[in-house]
């Protein structure tokens, strides 16, 4: 099958507002764009079974597959302005689904287009059926690198505030990618700002990572669509869960796990931020047991928990049983209690983690917003 190896041309080398996310559209840090790819029908439809999930009895639990977007799995909310709707979205939020805030992105001599508000189909070779994505076959990026890290979590009676440099407490891969890997010919021929020659070269850089969010988050009646790429903290890691959204030059939008390898971890780097995508969990230290409840694994930008794949019952849990946004209500255990509350999970079908907001986000530091 192709892979996501064209060029892109040098006169959209430029940053843009994509599908209600800040993206650069250039490769200006090894995720965000992906170059032309060989791309499935849009009609293409998710499978009609869900694919093997691998041994479920395994401690800790390992995946085989994910289940990607397809063509429909973004919806566009209301355009957003100092946190007020200031238009009508084009459609509401949806499970199995990624739900950002319009936008239109500007083009040369003034004039704007809408957004693009549907998935392009990444036909890698680890991707089948349209939207399956078998992890044994992905070209992960090689290495184990352990840079300084840096994280606390401090809390006040109302307040969770998160402070680090956005380098996760456990190795990553090497990045710049290495020219003789099998990763490297799907970022290599994306470019990048100077003084990078192409998106393989693009290093993990530390950042100011500092995320204020609400102890006793509330549920908001409506959901709140994304509108930066940071959706998450992963209190685990000190790492970020960013949104499931790739846009290439030319503004075709792809599930970034089916367009592009991460390293082992799950994680690459945009503009030099290191964040998760897909099976973001599977390096963190404590993925808890299968067969029993997740463990926490960290917090959306609303300040509600995130929890792993298997719900209360200790069972897998599936989008099925979950809302629009990825969560649900139930039994939790939170600041060290036993509480019924709302929570998000993380699993193995689109959007893997966050697809909306319930509560309301946090305003974000300069340094961790994408314009």
């Amino acid at each position: 099958m192709a892979k996501v190896s064209n060029p892109m041309k040098a006169a959209i080398v430029k940053r843009t507002a994509v599908v209600g996310l800040s993206v650069g559209v250039c490769a200006t840090a090894g995720f965000g764009s992906v170059a032309s790819a060989s791309v499935a029908p849009e009609g293409v439809a998710a499978a009609a079974q869900l694919q093997p999930l691998g041994d479920i009895a395994a401690k800790p639990w390992v995946p085989t597959t994910l289940r990607s977007a397809t063509a429909n799995d973004i919806k566009i909310g209301p355009m957003m302005m100092n946190g007020m709707a200031r238009s009508p979205g084009l459609h509401s939020a949806a499970r199995n689904s990624l739900y950002v805030c319009q936008r239109v992105i500007p083009m040369p001599g003034g004039s704007t287009i809408p957004a693009p508000d549907k998935f392009t189909l990444a036909k890698t070779p680890w991707v089948s059926n349209g939207n399956i994505i078998t992890i044994s076959k992905i070209a992960t990026v090689p290495g184990a690198v352990q840079l300084p890290h840096s994280f606390k979590v401090t809390t006040t009676k109302t307040k969770r505030n998160f402070k680090g440099n956005g380098i996760p407490n456990h190795p990553i891969g090497t990045f710049p990618i290495p020219s003789n890997s099998a990763a490297y010919g799907y970022y290599a021929p994306m470019p990048a700002s100077p003084p990078y020659a192409n998106a393989a070269e693009i290093p993990v850089l530390p950042y100011d990572l500092n995320v204020t969010v609400p102890r006793n988050p509330t549920a908001n009646s409506s959901p709140t669509c994304i509108n930066q790429l940071t959706v998450g903290i992963a209190t685990q890691t000190g790492g970020a869960w960013h949104a499931e959204v790739a846009p290439n030059a030319q503004l075709q939008i792809f599930d970034p796990n089916a367009a592009l390898p991460t390293d082992r971890c799950w994680g690459h780097p945009f503009a030099g931020m290191y964040h998760y995508h897909g099976y973001s969990w599977k390096c963190f230290p404590n993925k808890g047991v299968a067969g029993q409840p997740s463990p926490l694994y960290g917090y959306a930008l609303d300040g509600f928990g995130i929890y792993g794949p298997f719900g209360e019952s200790g069972n897998l849990v599936r989008n099925s049983q979950l809302d629009v946004c990825h969560g649900h209500r139930g039994w939790v255990t939170w600041d060290g209690v036993r509480k019924y509350m709302y929570h998000y999970h993380v699993n193995t079908e689109f959007p893997y983690s966050i697809g909306c907001f319930r509560g309301t986000p946090a305003e974000l530091p300069a340094s961790m917003v994408m314009n």
